[in-house]
């Protein structure tokens, strides 16, 4: 049976024993450092929110006169379902309708309908519709909605307006469609969808709260000057006797 030496044993104990010191040393550092950094953006309260501030005013500008406004118009489509000989609505046209949706979707997408608007509203390429355009569709619905944003709002009006008027005549002349209703007609928006001021004006302070706080706190991360008494009994190991204060 092997028995382990006494001065083996009591080295390993002194050294269990100096870790959980050094662990405890190190929390206690820790809570400094984290009251001092605390105390240092304190001591900066004033230069970190007037650089919040002026980032937020930055904001503010690039939102009101810098970054173009975008206008929207939008419409929505209704596909009716069929009504009966007998004057009630014939169900197995709903279903029908539902499983149509994505198709009139994709077609009004397609290069047939968007290379018409763009000749109608003055625009050289189908592509430019396209990127303008947003056709969605409510769940478990018939609607279609229609939207068009550009920096202006004339034209995104137009394009909608010419979308609708394109789509129910190629609806009309080729699959002979003719359920399709404009339940909400599109108007000129003169109110602009984006940028939003407000959104831009917090997004600004947040940024400048960020860079002024990082500015602070990686200047006091490579401060070494023992600034408290606690901090040079830490540093140096013996108490501090006496202390003399530093007037300007």
């Amino acid at each position: 049976m092997y028995c382990m030496p006494i001065h083996r044993q009591a080295n390993k104990e002194k050294e269990y024993y100096g870790m959980n010191e050094k662990m405890e040393m190190n929390q206690d550092e820790m809570e400094i450092d984290l009251k001092d950094l605390f105390n240092a953006l304190k001591k900066k309260i004033v230069p970190i929110a007037f650089t919040s501030i002026v980032f937020a005013m930055i904001g503010l500008v690039l939102a009101t006169f810098i970054i173009p406004k975008q206008y929207s118009s939008e419409a929505t489509i209704y596909i009716t379902p069929r009504i009966s000989e007998q004057g009630s609505i014939d169900y197995n046209s709903i279903q029908t309708n539902s499983r149509m949706v994505n198709n009139y979707m994709q077609i009004l997408q397609g290069e047939t309908i968007t290379a018409q608007v763009a000749e109608k509203v003055g625009l050289e390429d189908y592509k430019e519709v396209l990127d303008t355009l947003t056709i969605s569709n409510a769940t478990d619905t018939e609607l279609i909605d229609i939207q068009s944003t550009t920096t202006d709002p004339q034209l995104a009006y137009e394009i909608v307006e010419n979308t609708i008027s394109v789509f129910n005549e190629e609806m009309l002349d080729v699959l002979r469609i003719d359920n399709l209703a404009v339940i909400n007609e599109p108007k000129v928006n003169e109110n602009p969808v984006s940028p939003s001021r407000s959104k831009f004006t917090l997004i600004g302070f947040a940024v400048g709260l960020i860079v002024s706080a990082g500015i602070v706190t990686v200047y006091y991360l490579f401060d070494n000057r023992l600034r408290t008494r606690e901090a040079a009994e830490n540093y140096l190991g013996i108490p501090v006797l006496a202390t003399v204060p530093y007037k300007r």
